[in-house]
């Protein structure tokens, strides 16, 4: 086996120098990493707050100028009120009917609403555009 050298040693020095960056690098990494994390505890806390929401269950397209509409909605605390923005759709994708339902303060976080929507074309889909709490 061949021993390194003296010569061989300085030769391979001036070959390949010492790195001239350190590791300043490392604890800047560090940093952002931490600064990462935290925003996305902040992010997933400020995010998962209680919001009202509100899903179409079924519909029943009764005539050319209504359509029967179950809807069920979530709020977080029942203790609040909660408006929802609900519409029909035609085949053409027109809204040819829209209303606002109400939820009383009370109950339960889920509740289940029932409502007859007048449209002025013949709606083939109902569907929930927004929820927000009521005043």
């Amino acid at each position: 086996m061949d021993a390194v050298t003296d010569e061989a040693a300085a030769r391979l020095a001036r070959r390949y120098p010492p790195q001239r960056t350190g590791r300043w690098w490392i604890p800047v990494a560090l940093i952002v990493a931490a600064a990462g994390a935290l925003w996305l505890v902040w992010a997933g806390s400020y995010g998962a707050t209680g919001t009202i929401t509100a899903r179409v269950d079924a519909f029943e397209v009764r005539s050319d100028t209504t359509i029967g509409v179950t809807l069920t909605v979530d709020r977080p605390d029942p203790s609040v009120g909660a408006e929802c923005l609900v519409f029909a759709q035609a085949v053409s994708y027109d809204r040819v009917g829209e209303t606002r339902v109400r939820v009383e303060p009370g109950g339960t976080g889920l509740t289940t609403v029932r409502l007859e929507l007048r449209t002025f074309k013949r709606a083939t889909t109902a569907a929930v555009e927004s929820c927000r709490t009521s005043s």
